[in-house]
């Protein structure tokens, strides 16, 4: 009965973010209503760990504690959008502990599952830019696609924008599934349309307003523009959540 209270949070937790990586990829936001359903649970599911001594009060105040810095400071910075903190936050919420089935030597037990989610969500985003290396060798090597024609960059622009963008249509940037790698200035000089290399985007970025600023001088993207294809933070910490209790 025990092990069953343990692992009802856990099984209610991936779900809810199963559902809102779905809704991440297709829409690119994840509505309010998923927390306003979720967070109640999550806080009756502790609070009945708590009545039964399945759980201390300092455990949860830590885990709830180290989300809520580590959500504000990655949100701040950028990295973060507003739908990745409320789900870190609900995880430090409604899992303070990962239920101990597996005998592993990793040592992830001893972290509360906020911090090990980050780890490991962290390592799995970083595999990501290979893939798009990969992608981009293969056009530039055998599809002689102009990735760089057009825009100035240096040696090191370039190596850095062969892991993390790629070459696409106007049309496909549309989706909403990649973030710009560039936009347009003026020149001080002529007020002609240059176009510039983005080196940082926020998760919180208005991507139709990006969009639309390019679209703006499409004449300088008739053969294509730089893009960072996405996978949503919330993807990543699903699977990171599924990985978890192999850790444990």
């Amino acid at each position: 009965m025990q092990l069953l209270m343990m692992w009802i949070p856990f099984v209610f937790t991936l779900s809810v973010l199963t559902y809102a990586s779905i809704f991440d990829l297709k829409k690119r936001k994840v509505s309010n209503r998923v927390w306003l359903f979720a967070y109640p649970i999550g806080c009756i599911m502790t609070l009945t760990k708590l009545t039964v001594s399945l759980l201390d009060v300092q455990t949860v105040f830590v885990s709830l504690g180290v989300s809520m810095v580590l959500g504000l400071v990655l949100f701040c910075s950028g990295f973060y959008g507003g739908a990745d903190v409320k789900a870190i936050v609900f995880m430090g919420l409604t899992i303070p502990t990962i239920p101990h089935t597996f005998n592993t030597p990793l040592g992830f037990s001893a972290l509360p599952v906020v911090l090990a989610v980050f780890f490991i969500s962290t390592i799995l985003s970083l595999i990501w830019p290979l893939s798009i290396f990969t992608l981009n060798l293969k056009d530039l090597l055998i599809k002689k696609v102009p990735m760089f024609d057009g825009i100035k960059l240096t040696l090191r622009q370039k190596v850095l924008l062969l892991f993390t963008a790629r070459y696409i249509s106007l049309t496909q940037l549309e989706s909403l599934r990649y973030f710009p790698a560039e936009t347009v200035v003026l020149q001080e000089k002529n007020g002609e349309p240059t176009r510039k290399l983005l080196h940082f985007v926020k998760a919180e970025t208005n991507l139709q307003k990006c969009l639309d600023k390019l679209k703006e001088h499409s004449e300088l993207y008739q053969n294509g523009v730089l893009a960072s294809p996405t996978i949503p933070t919330m993807v990543f910490f699903t699977i990171a959540l599924t990985i978890v209790p192999l850790c444990a």
